[in-house]
């Protein structure tokens, strides 16, 4: 089981503490690519369908990879209470080989950022492309852990939420960074309390997660094969791109 594979109650909770931030800031933009992109498209780390799932119910011919069993499970059960029946596939971003191409890929929600590899993972997703292949992409910058805004090395309340049924779920996350080699990490501790305070379940999870400065980033994806056609900054094509964006969704295309 990989550290950055989403398990037991982190996966279980993964949507709760989404929809707990309000709808899902990047939906609209991934209809804007895909309709500009017509054609088969691979979503990279669907995950449980949080972002997968519309794109199928409006129309749009998308497949899911994703590492983890127990987020293709609840995917699986999501898609079902839908009447969708989505393409799933099980497997490491940077190594998935269908044997066949795709029109377009989607890796949203920072998935590139787990890779323990990344120029390897876009290496990989430029062969799984089609000549003039049509990539998304979006990463942020952990400007809050950077600047100091979350204590470093000490424990601190993440996430939380209700569930239906009364029960609360909370996250609490101690990260460290390595600053020269843009590297954060962070140790998740999920719970289940019951309504009068008694610790149902807990888990606890790793995680490691790159970030990249634009140079960087725009190396990288010149030498697995991309040239970038659209930057924009915290998912409005209004806001102009500048060093201070913390999200940046790029469209790039895969050379001839």
């Amino acid at each position: 089981m990989g550290m950055n594979e989403y398990h037991s109650l982190e996966a279980s909770l993964h949507d709760l503490f989404w929809d707990a931030e309000g709808a899902a800031a990047e939906l609209p933009l991934l209809t804007d690519f895909l309709r500009a992109c017509p054609g088969d498209s691979l979503e990279i780390g669907c995950g449980s369908g949080r972002l997968l799932l519309p794109l199928l119910a409006a129309g749009y011919p998308v497949e899911g990879l994703e590492l983890s069993q127990d987020m293709l499970e609840l995917c699986r059960l999501n898609s079902s209470g839908l009447g969708l029946r989505p393409v799933l596939h099980q497997g490491d971003m940077t190594t998935f080989d269908p044997g066949r191409r795709y029109v377009s890929i989607l890796v949203p929600a920072f998935t590139l950022q787990l890779a323990e590899n990344p120029a390897a993972a876009l290496a990989r997703f430029a062969a799984l492309l089609e000549p003039r292949g049509s990539l998304y992409l979006t990463t942020f910058q952990p400007f809050a852990e950077i600047d100091g805004e979350l204590p470093q090395n000490e424990w601190y309340p993440d996430h939380e939420a209700t569930l239906p049924d009364g029960r609360y779920a909370a996250v609490h996350t101690f990260h460290t960074l390595d600053l020269p080699r843009r590297i954060l990490r962070r140790r998740h501790r999920y719970a289940i309390i019951s309504p009068d305070g008694e610790i149902l379940e807990t888990h606890e999870s790793d995680q490691t997660l790159r970030w990249f400065g634009r140079n960087e980033l725009d190396e990288l994806l010149q030498t697995a094969g991309f040239t970038i056609r659209t930057v924009i900054a915290d998912f409005d094509a209004a806001e102009q791109v500048t060093p201070d964006s913390q999200i940046l969704t790029i469209h790039a295309e895969t050379r001839a």
